[in-house]
């Protein structure tokens, strides 16, 4: 090849460069535009919608499933939002307390799952949802990196922050699932007599679980605890964990475990696991550990009157 060909090339790929760079940056601030209308699903509207409220929120509630099925914050204030999400767990949650405003006075309740902190390996893929607003959110940038779930061609491609988010993003933005102004981030299980049958056989074969014999909470959930509580402490956060619910727990020492650990760390904490144990009606559970709206209402009045939020 000769020199006058390499010259040409490295112009050549130089220009692509620069096309495919201008390109991107048309089609993320595209899809920065839509994604701002959105304020339904679970693909970033849910997400939205926490942020549009977060600095004017009075009582918030984080954690998983088990958060978003189970807790009716509208029985803890008029001022609430559940922003728990299927799958997500104390990485996801700690991400999203740290974007609450500094030094303003705030109740916030966290869902812990023991299953999840006893867990000899934390995976904290869980938060790559966030990555819709990496380049929009230093602390969530700061946090994707910490996790190591940042992708390195990021820096140049904004446009891989929706990766596996489109879809989703534009159903939403043209049919909207519900009203978001009439929605508080709860979302019950309704469930009827075919969702009973399946259930009766997910406890014919269900098996008791194995506990093991080291119960030692994995070190990463841990320092997400801790990091938890010292942006509490230092903003003005008044920080509540609870654990719901269960059908049946197998492995009652990890709840002894954890209830010991968050008292050293003074963290105030109410366990619920057996909260049904003596009147496990079926009518109560989806499957083992997510209850029914029926039960969750019960559940929710309970701590509305054991946490004493209600304005």
């Amino acid at each position: 090849m000769t020199k006058a060909h390499i010259i040409f090339t490295i112009k050549l790929l130089a220009i692509i460069l620069v096309l495919s760079y201008v390109l991107d940056k048309v089609i993320y601030y595209s899809l920065n535009k839509v994604s701002d209308t959105v304020y339904t699903g679970q693909a970033i509207g849910k997400l939205n919608h926490y942020l549009s409220v977060k600095d004017t929120t009075q009582v918030i509630a984080f954690g998983s499933s088990r958060a978003n099925h189970h807790i009716d914050v509208r029985k803890l204030s008029k001022s609430s939002f559940n922003v728990g999400v299927d799958g997500k767990f104390i990485a996801y949650s700690s991400t999203l307390i740290k974007l609450l405003p500094k030094n303003k006075k705030q109740q916030i309740i966290l869902h812990i799952d023991p299953n999840v902190a006893f867990r000899k390996h934390y995976n904290r893929s869980e938060i790559k949802t966030l990555m819709v607003k990496y380049h929009r959110s230093p602390i969530i940038k700061k946090e994707l990196k910490k996790a190591e779930q940042e992708n390195p061609l990021q820096e140049f491609y904004w446009s891989i922050d929706y990766n596996g988010l489109v879809l989703g993003i534009l159903k939403n933005a043209v049919f909207p699932k519900y009203d978001h102004t009439n929605y508080s981030g709860y979302d019950p299980l309704h469930i009827g007599e075919n969702d009973k049958e399946i259930f009766k056989k997910i406890l014919e074969r269900r098996d008791p679980l194995d506990c093991g014999e080291n119960i030692k909470m994995n070190d990463l959930y841990l320092s997400y605890l801790k990091e938890i509580k010292t942006f509490c402490d230092e903003n003005n956060k008044n920080l509540i964990l609870i654990t719901s619910p269960l059908y049946v727990d197998d492995c009652p020492e990890d709840n002894l475990e954890l209830a010991q650990i968050l008292s050293e760390l003074n963290i105030t904490y109410y366990d619920y696991t057996n909260y049904f144990k003596d009147n496990n009606a079926l009518e109560y559970w989806k499957d083992l550990s997510h209850m029914s709206d029926v039960a969750a209402n019960q559940f929710s009045e309970t701590l509305s009157k054991d946490l004493s939020l209600n304005e």
